[in-house]
């Protein structure tokens, strides 16, 4: 998996290091106390230690969330090619590409599994995708992948199983389902940019299929939610995320049943709360938290995204988010949510000439094209429908009714105050 580092603006210390100790040089620090070092994923950090006293440059990361990853039939016959007898899903996420290497970890709601073409390519009810689809989930830059929802158990054990091993094969990171007890004791930890941050997942149900073991899938259970949370706190994490896979399908408001959830999570000690399976868009919001130092700090809960990309294509169904959360740790170790931000995106189902073609779209990227290019990229129907969503989502998300003459490729939902 290649890394990214997502360009800030701001001024980059790459390749700045001795420019750097010969200005320390200047103003008087030791340089036996003087340490240059590298944490995390193309972060440099240059470390100073004088007196006792040790500095740090400020370390950002920026996670982007997507919603529910689903292959419907109607998906993967069109990516069939019957000529060699093969998939290809690639052009799904071309526009997405972009997005994705602007952030420095990928993370989505894997609706599917990947148990083999022998067991018989299969939708809903019981999901079963070609490999080619965890190919262009690969190739268009996912780097986590939680697995536990309600279609874990599609097509039973094996089924699990070998979705996790097509996962890793193409260096893909799981969380929410499990080869073994001790596995599921690991917990996910990784290192961006020298911030460290945890990833916990969960399901409420299975669609009434019995899970055989109980390290199987993570069940959406109080007691096991915050006794992992205490195990991942434990382990000194900046950021504790969870992916809970719960809430009512097609409601587009949150029922507080699912807000009592999500807010015991954070409570428990997580910091963003990022849920799926409603398949259509909620609201998400800030919460101020007591912290254990007896500070406050800020959560996040994000209630559903919607279908990143599926064939559920009716209205408000097709329609989604790229949810973008910026995340800074300071050279005293405090880390916090700087920001949060989102992209309104809608999936295609056919082009201009009527032909079944699925395309994650940029609504702001389809709406300020040219008239010709416009019509020649969508279907004439389609392009209300992009209003539409412009309007809805940022109603949904904003509160706010944003004229299109005003339309935005990126709005900010939330920015901590300095």
């Amino acid at each position: 998996m290649r890394r990214r580092r997502r360009n800030t603006g701001k001024i980059k210390y790459i390749g700045l290091s001795a420019f750097i100790v010969a200005v320390f040089a200047v103003v008087g620090f030791n340089f036996s106390d003087t340490v240059v070092k590298i944490l995390g994923i193309g972060a440099d950090v240059v470390t100073v230690t004088k007196d006792g006293v040790t500095g740090e440059k400020t370390s950002d990361a920026t996670l982007t969330f997507t919603g529910d990853i689903m292959c419907h039939s109607y998906q993967y016959n069109e990516a069939y090619d019957a000529s060699t007898g093969t998939y290809d899903f690639s052009h799904n996420f071309t526009d997405m590409k972009k997005y994705f290497d602007e952030a420095d970890l990928v993370v989505g709601n894997l609706e599917t599994v990947f148990a083999g073409a022998d067991v018989g390519i299969s939708d809903y009810p019981c999901f079963n995708s070609p490999d080619a689809f965890a190919d262009a989930i690969a190739d268009a830059g996912f780097d986590v992948l939680t697995t536990a929802n309600n279609h874990s158990m599609d097509k039973r054990m094996d089924g699990v199983l070998r979705t996790l091993d097509v996962l890793d094969e193409r260096g893909i990171d799981h969380i929410g389902t499990y080869r073994s007890a001790e596995e599921r004791e690991n917990i996910l930890i990784r290192d961006v940019n020298g911030i460290k941050i945890a990833f916990l997942s969960y399901t409420y149900g299975t669609n009434g299929i019995p899970v055989p073991e109980s390290w199987l899938v993570n069940p959406l259970d109080e007691e096991l939610i915050k006794s992992d949370i205490a195990r991942a706190k434990a382990l000194e994490p900046d950021m504790i995320v969870v992916l809970p896979h719960m809430g009512n399908e097609y409601e587009e408001y949150v029922r507080d049943t699912f807000k009592n959830w999500a807010h015991m999570m954070l409570e428990a000690g997580a910091d963003i709360v990022v849920a799926s399976h409603p398949h259509v868009l909620q609201p998400m919001e800030t919460v101020e938290l007591a912290d254990d130092d007896g500070g406050t700090r800020t959560g996040f809960i994000m209630y559903s995204m919607g279908n990143f990309i599926s064939s559920q294509t009716t209205p408000p169904r097709n329609a989604s988010i790229l949810l973008n959360i910026d995340i800074e740790k300071t050279w005293q170790g405090e880390t916090y949510i700087k920001e949060v931000s989102f992209v309104p995106i809608w999936t295609q189902f056919q082009n201009a000439n009527w032909q079944n073609h699925f395309v994650v779209r940029s609504v702001y990227e389809m709406l300020t094209l040219p008239e010709d290019q416009l019509s020649a990229t969508v279907r004439s129907k389609d392009i209300p429908r992009l209003r539409e969503i412009h309007f809805e989502t940022t109603k949904t998300l904003l509160g706010e009714d944003i004229p299109l003459e005003d339309i935005r490729d990126e709005y900010i939902y939330y920015a901590r105050s300095a």
